[in-house]
């Protein structure tokens, strides 16, 4: 994606907005995560991280899937909730744990630092009463980094394709000083 490097995974970024649900007092107040709501969650985590920092907050690339935007790697970890909330499914890395060949295991990325921790929670707190369909809806917008990409491949999305991150950052920095919250 780009030879910057991010301060964190978007497995980790999936992961605490999981710990964001579980520890909310508002929990039954809203819509659970699902697949959709997660990966539209990590989304907006790293457009409006982008928007602020100029910078990525992961380096897995975002793709344009059909209902919208995903982070593929994400898929596998949380499919089998299908439209049900996520319980008990964690993402996971893959770790080198030895000299040999089949010296690997799958572990939970470490968490964020605080201030990312700090930031997620902010967008926790605007996008948690929403639900996946209702985030999918919106990065389908006019003008929107998935509308864009899809605009570029005439309504075609059957290869996902890879939304770039400086669109990302150019809608999101246009959201942001046009005094749009995240």
């Amino acid at each position: 994606m780009t030879n910057v490097s991010a301060p964190t995974t978007a497995a980790a970024v999936a992961n605490a907005f999981l710990d964001l649900q579980n520890a909310d007092p508002d929990r039954g107040q809203y819509y659970a995560i699902d697949q959709m709501k997660l990966y539209k969650l990590v989304y907006y985590a790293q457009a409006w991280w982008l928007a602020h920092t100029s910078a990525p907050l992961f380096e897995e690339d975002v793709h344009a899937w059909p209902w919208g935007p995903v982070v593929p790697e994400l898929y596998g970890h949380f499919k089998s909730a299908g439209r049900n909330s996520i319980q008990q499914q964690r993402a996971t890395t893959i770790k080198k744990t030895g000299s040999g060949f089949l010296d690997y295991t799958f572990e939970e990325p470490e968490k964020p630092e605080q201030r990312i921790l700090d930031f997620l929670k902010q967008v926790w707190d605007i996008h948690k009463s929403f639900s996946g369909v209702a985030l999918s809806n919106a990065t389908h917008a006019e003008g929107e980094p998935w509308t864009i990409v899809k605009d570029l491949h005439s309504g075609d999305l059957s290869s996902k394709p890879l939304i770039p991150i400086d669109v990302i950052e150019d809608v999101f920095k246009g959201k942001l000083s046009a005094g749009q919250p995240a």
